[in-house]
């Protein structure tokens, strides 16, 4: 009878230590997960700061381009730090003109728009990113 009490034992002990081991493996790769999922989030709002940067260099760009030629439109692209945007300026009437400016960066698109009230000097009137 004192094997069967020891077998016993044994089993109960075996049966605890499997438990804390696969509790402990399940906190391990929980903290690993959110430790992968906190750097991506970490490298998109960089990614989302450098597209907010570019679609300002690139609306400067814009900018500058209606002070010099004001009868200015159409689309034209721009490289800025091995990134390329886009923008349009379009002739709304008189001296107003609408930007629409788009850049790109891992990924992360970032929008502006942009209304002008004048030229020289150049009067911004409105400036909203979108999206």
């Amino acid at each position: 009878m004192k094997k069967n009490t020891i077998n016993k034992k044994g089993f109960s002990t075996l049966l605890v230590v499997i438990l804390l081991g696969s509790v402990a493996l399940t906190l391990a790769l929980t903290l690993s997960t959110s430790s992968v999922w906190s750097i991506r989030g970490s490298m998109d709002t960089r990614s989302s700061n450098k597209a907010k940067g570019l679609v300002n260099a690139c609306a400067e760009v814009a900018l500058e381009k209606i002070r010099e030629e004001n009868n200015y439109t159409g689309m034209n692209s721009v490289v800025l730090s091995g990134n390329t945007c886009n923008y349009t300026i379009l002739n709304t009437g008189g001296t107003t003109r609408n930007l629409i400016v788009s850049g790109t960066v891992s990924g992360i698109t970032r929008n502006l728009n942009i209304t002008t009230s004048s030229f020289n000097p150049i009067v911004v009137s409105s400036w909203q990113e979108n999206g």
